[in-house]
């Protein structure tokens, strides 16, 4: 392992979602998790902010400032802002001009294309060398002890994309992936309030909305959330209640499709493995997986024992840490420059 952990170079990983990006580096831990967005202002010098920083300055300079949101579904949206983002966080979260070895965790549906341009913008910033690992794959070595012959089945439910993956003797058994997130929460209550109520609501109110009411199954304590809307056929300003009970199904419905994807991945494990689930259960990991109930959801769907890990928004982050560490043991996990740059014949 001194090969990995060299003083003269520093291993870092990064988790690169939708909504949020997470960073760790040797020896400190996760340092980074703050929002995946850049706000750019145009000036002399131009100013750059990532994360809360960018919320800040974008508050500062109102209609001077452009916010840009550099990755979509999981994948890279514009390739330069990428570039800048990952340019900040490394000069933020690097102390000192260390040589990189980069892992990014990125979605088990990438495709070749899409992981060579992960891989360039990691060079292009500097990066000695650039790894790739799956989400989902990371996600199931945070909660699995490498160590053991047992398999891992987790569901990671970041904010485009929900990753299925189960691993067994430190290699991938299943990997597969839905662009089906928890932004698709926000995206139902919208639509829903549209064509129920006839009215129109800012980001802010439908996360509101969704915190207090939100719940993958039927509440015990119906509360009520009272806001204000604008209504889309007057344009007038409209006060509404909505309650949980009305809001469970609703959310409902993209959890189904996730849940019929898991079903397809359970009927293709082979039969040795599934007493390990029944055993182990299914982890639940990503910011989606803090959804009220949705362990009971998937539970009562699957007929599996299922469970939210503790602070599971930064599973993918932490495994990304673990494969480094175990990087030997884990290494059919890992993709590198030779796996993804294939010569075509």
């Amino acid at each position: 392992m001194a090969v990995f952990f060299s003083p003269l170079t520093k291993n870092i990983g990064i988790d690169l979602g939708t909504c949020t990006t997470n960073v760790w580096v040797e020896s400190r831990g996760v340092v980074w998790s703050e929002p995946s967005i850049v706000v750019i202002r145009e000036g002399i010098p131009i100013q750059i902010a990532v994360g809360n920083a960018a919320e800040r300055l974008l508050a500062k300079t109102e209609g001077t400032a452009k916010i840009q949101y550099p990755l979509d579904n999981g994948t890279i949206s514009d390739y330069q802002v990428t570039c800048d983002m990952l340019g900040y966080l490394l000069n933020k979260c690097v102390r000192s001009v260390q040589q990189l070895r980069i892992m990014v965790g990125i979605s088990a549906g990438a495709s070749n294309v899409e992981k060579r341009a992960v891989m360039e913008a990691l060079y292009q910033v500097g990066a000695k060398e650039a790894l790739l690992i799956d989400t989902g794959v990371a996600a199931a070595l945070s909660v699995s002890q490498v160590s053991t012959e047992s398999s891992t089945m987790v569901i990671d439910m970041g904010g485009g994309t929900t990753n299925v993956a189960l691993i067994a003797f430190g290699g991938i058994v299943f990997s597969t992936s839905i662009h089906q997130g928890s932004l698709v929460y926000n995206q139902v209550i919208r639509e829903y309030l549209r064509s129920r109520y006839d009215i129109g609501v800012d980001e802010q109110t439908i996360e509101a909305i969704k915190k207090y009411c939100g719940t993958a199954v039927l509440p015990i304590e119906n509360k009520s959330f009272e806001f204000v809307g604008r209504k889309l056929d007057s344009g007038r300003q409209s006060k509404l209640s909505i309650t949980t009970s009305e809001l469970y199904p609703v959310i409902g419905r993209p959890l189904q499709k996730i849940a019929t994807l898991v079903r397809q991945v359970l009927q293709e494990i082979p039969p040795e493995l599934i007493a390990d689930i029944m055993v182990n259960g299914i982890a639940l990991t990503g910011g989606g997986a803090n959804l009220v109930g949705v362990d009971t959801f998937f539970a009562q769907l699957l007929g599996l024992p299922v469970r939210v890990v503790d602070e599971p928004e930064l599973a993918v982050i932490r495994g990304i840490g673990i494969a480094w560490q175990e990087r030997e043991y884990v290494s059919a996990c890992i993709e590198d420059t030779s796996c993804v740059y294939k010569r075509r014949l």
